[in-house]
């Protein structure tokens, strides 16, 4: 083919005016190796809307497959079946919901009522000693921390000395 005659069906080819046979020689000469310089724009612009074209078709072939193999799925698919166990599982659901609120209203009233006077003294001096007791364990606990953090300090202030 030459290049003026490609050159014109290119030009066809944008026009829209060009046959299928006719695009058929443009793919042909394009997808050769023998295409001159003045042309490789021309050649790269063509290839790259062929394979878009392919590609478009090659996706609409797909979505009708894909969308007949749905059809025949809800074909054979029953409806009533799924309407009757969805009702069954909304009951199911409602059910299970109820059951929930009985056992926590049931476990709420159930619990016993707290008395805020039970864990008080009666005699005073009874709750100084207490109260004594609780802060000296305290603060024996503290200082067990504090000598802890002590020895550490000084293991730490070792290290840095040395470096």
């Amino acid at each position: 083919m030459t290049t003026e005659f490609a050159q014109q069906l290119f030009n066809k080819y944008l026009d829209g005016n060009i046959t299928p046979h006719e695009e058929q020689e443009l793919l042909n000469f394009f997808s050769s190796q023998q295409v001159p310089e003045s042309l490789k724009a021309e050649q790269a612009y063509f290839l790259n809307i062929f394979n878009e074209k392919q590609a478009q078709q090659l996706e609409d072939t797909l979505s009708h497959k894909i969308d007949a193999w749905q059809a025949a799925e809800r074909a054979f698919t029953p409806a009533t079946g799924n309407t009757r166990k969805r009702r069954w599982l909304w009951a199911a659901g409602i059910a299970a919901s109820v059951a929930v609120v009985l056992t926590v209203g049931f476990n709420q009233l159930s619990k016993p009522t707290i008395d805020l006077n039970a864990d008080t003294f009666d005699s005073p001096e009874l709750a100084y000693a207490t109260t004594e007791q609780s802060l000296a364990l305290l603060s024996k606990t503290i200082n067990k921390g504090c000598d802890e953090l002590e020895k550490i300090s000084q293991i730490t202030k070792s290290i840095n000395d040395t470096k």
